[in-house]
């Protein structure tokens, strides 16, 4: 039996949000790479864009029907308790919390969004040489010029994006000593105060809606090109 001054573990992330992220950081690092490389990359570059466009496409879906902490609608919060947060972090008065701070929800929110924009506008984009969109023939060139160069500049966007959020998770780590690196590792937080688990969602319908998802992609990139 645990007493005054346990330490008590807390499941924090479920299996899908940790698999997510660490598959999707891999793959927004190998696209910037081959995407600058250029080349025979450039193929690569391509089908990684379209697994990225999966992972998307899985997490929103996930945010609405996954466990606690995955529903954007624990995270995502009003301004002003946003702002409160950060009063908190400046003060050092800290609140406990299960999952993303709304500072974090924020920066989650707003980089799931660049990122979707950044892998939908590649379906359009032209590089003029010899690597062009799947969907580049059902719009016009006006429209692909525009998508090409969002993609251009979308994708420093997102590249500073990462810097933030890496300079974030460091201040974490060395300023507040919370280690939000171990947390989507291991999937769990210690507590000094006991409090109940998040609900976890079903891996089953995890692996529902990722086939869904892969399945969306597929017809967009593969089928719906050919369609007349």
């Amino acid at each position: 039996m645990q007493g005054p001054g346990s330490v008590h573990r807390i499941a924090v992330w479920d299996l899908p949000v940790r698999l997510f992220h660490w598959v999707l950081a891999t793959f927004v690092v190998f696209s910037w790479i081959t995407g600058k490389v250029g080349g025979d990359w450039l193929a690569w570059h391509m089908r990684s864009g379209y697994l990225i466009l999966v992972l998307l496409i899985f997490r929103l879906a996930w945010g609405l029907a996954g466990s606690d902490t995955a529903r954007f609608a624990s995270f995502v919060r009003g301004p002003a308790v946003t702002l409160a947060y950060a009063r908190e972090l400046v003060t050092q008065r800290r609140q406990h919390r299960v999952g993303h701070n709304p500072l974090g929800g924020w920066m989650v929110a707003f980089m799931l969004a660049m990122l979707l924009l950044q892998a939908t506008s590649g379906l359009f984009a032209d590089d003029e040489i010899a690597t062009r969109g799947p969907l580049v023939a059902k719009v016009s060139e006006e429209f692909v010029a525009k998508m090409s160069s969002i993609h251009y500049y979308n994708g420093w966007l997102i590249a500073g994006l990462v810097g933030l959020h890496l300079t974030a998770i460091s201040t974490f780590h060395w300023v507040l000593r919370v280690n939000l690196v171990g947390r989507m590792v291991h999937g769990t937080m210690l507590s000094d105060s006991p409090a109940p688990s998040p609900r976890q969602g079903s891996l089953v319908l995890a692996a529902v809606l990722f086939a869904l998802a892969s399945a969306a992609v597929w017809w967009l990139v593969i089928v719906f090109p050919k369609t007349p």
